[in-house]
């Protein structure tokens, strides 16, 4: 009967031992897949990071020679330039710490703490947007007034549909950012769950 007992749980030590070696394989099979979603998003948001970056020194090099061909004084197209300069910087501010993780080989606390500074740093872009596209956009209506006189009615109407469209798609782009930086945090989370 003792012996018939020894093989019973020697048979349940067998059944516990492959039951806990399944379980850590399913374990790093959901890790894997995870860490894989997490390093696509991460990939994403970097890849808009250095997008949005180059098209801003692209836009800074251009707009102010195309708003020198209209004829605007010298004086609005510098400010256009480091206007738009600035804000290329700011991103390339806001995203060079996260350009320099190897997703791989991370530390996922720190990610989510710079991660969460980006997260900061978008939601307050608004007020630093505001504050200088209202007054650049004023001083725009003033040039354009006083070197079209009476058709600037109907470019003033051009500029103020592109400025609402490019609002709309300013915004959506900074939410964009910010959901991304949301799912990223939220994954890391789960993760270290």
């Amino acid at each position: 009967m003792q012996n018939n007992d020894t093989y019973t749980i020697d048979e349940m030590k067998q059944q516990m031992a492959l039951l806990k070696k399944k379980l850590d394989e399913q374990s790093i099979l959901n890790e894997k897949v995870l860490r894989g979603v997490m390093k696509k998003n991460f990939y994403s948001l970097n890849k808009r990071g250095r997008m949005l970056f180059v098209l801003g020194v692209l836009v800074a090099c251009w707009a102010p020679g195309y708003f020198s061909y209209l004829g605007l004084s010298s004086w609005f197209c510098a400010a256009t330039m480091i206007m738009l300069l600035f804000c290329a910087f700011k991103t390339f501010q806001y995203h060079k710490n996260l350009w320099k993780i190897d997703f791989s080989e991370s530390n996922l606390i720190e990610l989510s703490e710079k991660l969460t500074l980006l997260r900061k740093r978008y939601q307050e872009w608004y007020k630093i947007a505001m504050c200088m596209i209202i007054p650049w956009f004023i001083w725009l209506a003033l040039e354009i007034y006083f070197v079209c006189g009476g058709e600037s009615l109907y470019i003033l109407g051009g500029c103020l549909v592109g400025g609402i469209i490019g609002g709309l798609a300013g915004t959506r782009i900074n939410k964009n950012m910010i959901g991304r930086a949301d799912e990223l945090l939220e994954q890391i989370k789960e993760y270290r769950a």
